[in-house]
Formats: structure tokens, sequence, C-alpha cells
């Protein structure tokens, strides 16, 4: 089993998990087959349930071993706004019933890692445990689909999310790279917990091994339903919390690639030491960095302390000098 030895630092988080090519020495070459990718991971994993996380250290790692509803497209990742089909059929719909019904073909032969149908049920019970959780069961993107009153499953190949007005914000919550499609079988006959320490999914990868603290590794998924992919034989996600150890993995060739990235010194750094055996990638962000107020809190409770608040912080200018140290980019 081969490594690629080529490095490639991505310098600001664009999509998901392997969402980028592994051929380094240029992004429009053919995609080579096979190969086992190493790759460090600068944060520890809470849970394997994305559901409930925050941390892109559970998006490296995890993610690819499932499959979305629909996601970002990975030929143009940069953007805010292309958007396509995983486990839906053709284009992504458009919405009726003055913008408040979207309805979604599901793709038909789909398959679970342990050999299971996956269908409309499936997802719903997914966004249903995403929008309208039980009691006790954690969920952080619940907020997002607000205007979502209900998921129905009229049939095995549709899935139907009803709002309540109309939001542009629907479709882009959709596509969050942490909605990975779990079995309603497992979830039934398990309850509401089990993804938390167990992975079964229906993503390019399947789950081989996790060492906590060390490394997850991941293998082919020989049924997977986009026909040729994936491209790697398999995946290995180091984890690394340390800066430094990242940056030593990478300059002696343990690791290929930091989908993360590196403050600007240490990039620069590494540009230096390997010259033209490392290739650094550069884009916006298609993330998001906030600050959440303590709204049970004085003085936070207060609307108007959290709009001024949010009204006193220049960011065009933060960002003009941040960008020089971290990894910051444009607004908006």
């Amino acid at each position: 089993m081969r490594r690629y030895s080529p490095k490639l630092v991505i310098a600001a988080l664009v999509g998901s998990a392997l969402a980028l090519g592994i051929a380094a020495q240029a992004s429009a070459a053919t995609p080579q087959r096979g190969g086992t990718l190493n790759f460090v991971v600068g944060s520890k994993i809470p849970s394997y349930d994305l559901h409930k996380e925050t941390t892109f250290g559970v998006i490296h790692p995890i993610a690819p071993f499932y499959s979305l509803l629909i996601r970002i497209n990975p030929d143009n990742p940069q953007s805010a706004t292309d958007f396509v089909c995983d486990l839906c059929e053709g284009s992504v719909p458009k919405p009726t019933n003055g913008g408040k019904t979207y309805t979604f073909k599901i793709r038909k032969g789909v398959k679970f890692h342990n050999g299971t149908p996956l269908d409309s049920k499936d997802i719903k019970a997914t966004y249903d445990k995403i929008i309208f959780p039980p009691e006790g069961v954690p969920s952080a993107r619940k907020a997002f689909f607000k205007m979502v009153s209900a998921v129905e499953a009229p049939d095995a190949t549709t899935i139907v999310f009803k709002l309540s007005f109309p939001s542009g914000a629907f479709i882009p919550a959709l596509a969050t790279p942490f909605n990975i499609v779990m079995s309603k079988a497992m979830l039934d006959k398990n309850g509401m917990g089990w993804y938390a320490k167990n992975i079964m999914g229906s993503g390019p990868f399947v789950f081989v091994e996790h060492q906590p603290g060390s490394f997850v590794s991941g293998t082919r998924y020989g049924d997977y339903h986009h026909e040729g992919q994936p491209y790697l034989d398999g995946y290995k996600a180091i984890a690394a919390p340390k800066m430094a150890v990242r940056l030593n993995a990478i300059r002696g060739d343990r690791a290929a690639i930091e989908f993360r990235g590196f403050p600007p010194k240490a990039r620069d750094d590494l540009v230096n030491a390997l010259g033209d055996k490392i290739t650094v990638q550069e884009s916006d962000w298609n993330c998001v960095l906030m600050t959440t107020p303590n709204q049970q809190r004085k003085p936070f409770d207060d609307v108007r302390v959290r709009q001024a608040l949010t009204l006193s912080v220049d960011r065009w200018a933060g960002s003009k000098y941040l960008s020089q140290i971290a990894i910051v980019k444009t607004v908006g």
C-alpha cells in the first residue's frame, strides 16, 4: 500500500474532509487512484456524533464515513451558494408552496456499510434528531432549522421539508457537513446515544480503527453510491493537537496534508524548508467564526447590549491585521 508523499498544506478550510483532490502538483491534474492519505488533525474527538459536536476535529476524521442529503459542490468548495445532491437525485430542488416546501427524490440502491438499504426513513430520522431532538438529546444545529415545521417521508424515495416561512438559510443549513445521515434502524434499536460511540454510515470510506489520541483510519467503500469514487484506498487521520507536532509531521513526511491550515509564519517556514516539495493552497473560508454571549447572564440578557457589542466589532479592520498572524480571511 503506497502513501502519498507530495505535501499539500491547506491554509484555509474550504470543504469537508477529503473534498480537495490528492494530486499536489496541480489542481487540474487527473486524479490518481489508490494509495493511503495521511493527514494531521489539530483537535481531539469528543464523540462520534456529529449532530451534537461543533469542532472541525470530528469533521476531518469522521465525516468521510457518512453521506449527506446535499453538500457543498466539491468542485467549487469556496462557494457559499453552490450545492449539489449527495443522497438525493438530480439537482437541489427549488421550493414550492410559496417557498415553504422542499421535496427531494432520494437515490435508489444506496446501502449503509452493514449492507442495509438507505432510504427516506433514514433521512427523516436523521433530521428529526437534528431539528426536533427528544429531551436530553443534544443538537448543536437545532437553531439552524427554526423555519422547519415538519419532515415527512411519504414513500421510500421521497423526503419533504415543510417550512413555517420561506428562508434563504434553509438550503445552506442542509448542506452543513455535520448533518450526517444515520440509520433509523440503529437509532431505534440502540437509542439516540449509540452514534456517539459507534460509527456506521454510507460514506466513501468504511471505519477501520480509532486509537484515541493517535489516529483514525478508514478504507475505501466498494459500494459507494458515487460511481468511481473515492479515488483513495484509504486514509489515516493522525491526532496532533499541538501545532509543532503537525508542522513536524508535514516536514518529516509522516503526513501529506493539513486541511485546517497554519498561521502565515508557520506556513512560510514550511515553504522555506521544503521548497518545491510542498504546495500551498489558499482561499477564503466557507465557514464562520462567531462569539455567542450567554443570554442568561447580565448584561447580555438585554438585546440592546448584544446589538451594541456586535456593532462595536470592526470585522474588516480585524481581518486585515489578524490575517497576518492567524487563519482569518475575508469578511462576509
